[in-house]
């Protein structure tokens, strides 16, 4: 038996995600999903795109195999998506307080610092953070930031004025925010 039909076996009986890499022409391209069947030569997997949900059915060549990947951190992220896709992707609600007739990036940070909202911020300096408003003065935002796998990724000071996009509550920062609540949980 393979190295490879060993991780295909873990897999299956933890009910895990694997990456298989496939192509060397393009060796970053991989496929993430649940092994459903293999042999010493095949492999079947179901599967599963980068937000959590099924896809489909591929097989593979494990002549084709160049590099077989289990439990890394991307893979745990899609493997929390796909087992907590009715709250990553719950029907969000406008809070009325978005919906104000004077509405401004400022007032926008103001109202995730006082909401304690964990929002994505983009720039127009091609920078971006997910992370919660801790501060926030008529010119700076100071934003306590994390990874998408929710891991506490420091503080980050931005000017207002540099600030492109801000993002409320979307499926992104939904898996952030769920990552925290289970940290704090346990």
């Amino acid at each position: 038996m393979s190295v490879y039909n060993d991780l295909f076996a873990r897999a299956q009986q933890e009910q895990r995600m694997v990456g298989i890499r496939s192509n060397a022409g393009e060796p970053g391209r991989f496929a993430v999903g649940f092994v459903q069947s293999y042999s010493e030569d095949v492999l079947l997997l179901r599967v599963i795109n980068r937000d959590g949900m099924q896809t489909g059915m591929q097989s593979f060549n494990l002549s084709d195999v160049f590099q077989v990947d289990f439990n890394d951190q991307y893979i745990r992220n899609v493997e929390f998506k796909a087992n907590n896709l009715d709250r990553v992707y719950a029907s969000v609600k406008t809070p009325s307080f978005l919906t104000v007739s004077e509405l401004s990036t400022p007032y926008l940070l103001e109202m995730a610092r006082e909401h304690e909202q964990l929002v994505y911020l983009s720039t127009y300096l091609s920078t971006s953070f997910y992370g919660y408003v801790r501060q926030l003065t008529e010119r700076e935002a100071l934003l306590e930031c994390y990874t998408e796998f929710g891991v506490a990724d420091g503080l980050a000071a931005i000017r207002v004025e540099d600030v492109r996009n801000v993002v409320w509550s979307d499926e992104d920062t939904r898996v952030i925010e769920l990552h925290l609540k289970l940290q704090s949980n346990g």
